[in-house]
């Protein structure tokens, strides 16, 4: 009888073991879970974060004057990753990967964007000029342009990557900006190459855009930005938003767009 008491005794206490370890294992599974739920939390709190600061950088608002006005004032938002304006078109792409444009856009661009199947890669920067100008860079990195050959032998030859794409008057005329602050140009505005002049050619550009008529907008790494060559209405326009300024583009008859927080 004590031997059967005994092997009783034995039992329940491996149970209780047996439960206080599961118990604890529970507890243990539920901490990791609740820990796992906290992070994930906070991971998504740091992307919108950052998600909002590349709106902030981009540009929230819009001061423009376009063609098809009321149709780039509906599709514009904070959404938008990359826009540009060229001839008398206006495209815009946006961060799900959609995109928007006007009539006018030129006709390999259109061809490219047109029913573009989502599973293909998305376009995450465009630029455009006139003359049916354009590059395109899509989301594995591989880009697509129209320019000019000395253009084009710059952008096959180069190991950087390209932060910005400008085209000018003419049709040998760009500006090539390169994410390392470094750059490449050909048939520039005097007044842009006098600017580059005094800034003693400092590889430190963030974005650099060019008009029809000598228009242009450099932004530096600093925050510092300089633009110039378009009319005294323009520049009047921008002036009062002058602090707040991150991206001034330009079109056919003096048309422009200007990004600003």
């Amino acid at each position: 009888r004590k031997a059967e008491e005994a092997e009783r005794q034995r039992r329940a206490e491996e149970a209780e073991r047996a439960r206080k370890e599961a118990e604890a294992g529970r507890r243990r599974l539920v901490e990791e879970a609740e820990r796992a739920r906290k992070e994930a939390e906070a991971l998504a709190e740091l992307l919108a974060a950052a998600k909002e600061t590349n709106r902030d950088g981009r540009g929230r608002r819009l001061l423009f004057s376009l063609f098809e006005r009321d149709h780039v004032d509906s599709c514009f938002s904070g959404t938008v990753t990359s826009m540009a304006c060229g001839g008398k078109a206006t495209i815009m792409l946006y961060e799900d990967g959609g995109h928007a444009w006007t009539s006018g856009l030129p006709k390999n661009l259109y061809n490219k964007l047109n029913g573009r199947q989502r599973s293909l890669p998305s376009p995450e920067y465009v630029a455009m000029g006139n003359m049916d100008r354009y590059y395109i860079r899509f989301a594995d990195g591989k880009s697509e342009w129209v320019g000019c050959e000395g253009m084009s032998d710059e952008l096959k030859t180069t190991t950087r990557r390209v932060k910005s794409v400008a085209f000018g008057e003419r049709w040998d005329s760009y500006f090539i900006v390169y994410t390392d602050g470094w750059w490449s140009y050909s048939g520039i505005p005097d007044e842009l190459s006098q600017l580059m002049k005094t800034r003693n050619k400092r590889s430190d550009l963030e974005c650099v855009s060019l008009g029809p008529d000598g228009e242009y907008f450099v932004s530096a790494k600093n925050g510092r930005a300089w633009w110039g060559g378009t009319s005294c209405d323009n520049i009047d326009a921008i002036a009062k938003i002058r602090d707040r300024v991150k991206f001034i583009d330009f079109g056919d008859d003096n048309t422009f767009l200007c990004r600003y927080t």
